[in-house]
């Protein structure tokens, strides 16, 4: 595990706008911020609403977010000659720059904090993420047809949107029920990787209206305390467009 002042590998992040790699970002510069973290950025726009060919020169599947891994040289700056590492997964590279640039800050202390961090982590994924994501598809369909078809489309669609959010009540309630002033985090009592995946769910979920921070009161903090924190703020300055609503289309 590397610190700032004896860093030697410099990580990149090929960050795709209005994309999940807003999350991994965002866990970037909390590091830049608190452990000095030195790492690259090569932010991408989406074109039309998609990313651009060029992101799969790094990976075959050209899917952001995407991490390059390079050793530093003598003068401090990547090494030209050296092949680069490529992490690729969301969740992966999360893990990957906690185990190797956080100096074990979002390791969580207690068993007991452990067990929920990786609890938190795979539901953040495996199903607040999909629920989510169901209705923005359903959502977004319309939004490329012609004027006419669109609405006779929003329509139809409609009804199983509205089966989709209903969905989510439960999953709200048991995120609600997991905070405390005890643990704040949804990685127990600081900020860990839980609390880095659930953010991308819940900035769909917020974005687009899916949530009522007044009927979850407590999972509505833990979102303003995310959003409100130096590390986001400069995270949406430095990715460039986060446009939940229309992705960039």
């Amino acid at each position: 595990m590397e610190t700032s002042s004896e860093q030697t590998t410099i990580p990149t992040l090929h960050h795709l706008s209005s994309s999940q790699s807003n999350r991994v970002l965002w866990a970037l510069e909390e590091l830049a911020e608190g452990n000095g973290l030195k790492y690259g950025l090569k932010a991408y726009p989406r074109e039309h609403g998609v990313a651009p060919k060029e992101l799969k020169s790094i990976s075959p599947l050209g899917k952001s977010p995407i991490l390059t891994v390079e050793p530093v040289d003598q003068s401090g700056h990547n090494s030209l000659a050296a092949e680069k590492e490529v992490v690729t997964e969301s969740r992966i590279i999360l893990q990957f720059i906690s185990d190797n640039y956080s100096n074990g800050i979002w390791v969580p202390e207690s068993p007991e904090d452990k067990k929920r961090d990786a609890f938190f982590q795979e539901f953040a994924n495996s199903t607040l993420q999909p629920k989510v994501t169901y209705p923005l598809i359903f959502e977004l369909i319309p939004v490329q047809l012609p004027f006419g078809l669109r609405q006779l489309v929003q329509l139809m669609v409609k009804p199983v949107v509205n089966h989709w959010l209903q969905d989510l009540g439960p999953i709200y309630q048991v995120l609600e029920d997991a905070l405390s002033e005890e643990k704040p985090w949804f990685a127990g009592a600081k900020l860990g990787l839980a609390d880095f995946c659930m953010n991308w769910g819940m900035d769909i979920a917020t974005h687009r209206k899916y949530f009522d921070a007044a009927k979850y009161p407590k999972l509505g903090k833990w979102y303003m305390t995310v959003v409100e924190r130096p590390a986001y703020k400069a995270t949406l300055q430095k990715g460039g467009s986060y446009d939940l609503l229309t992705f960039d289309s």
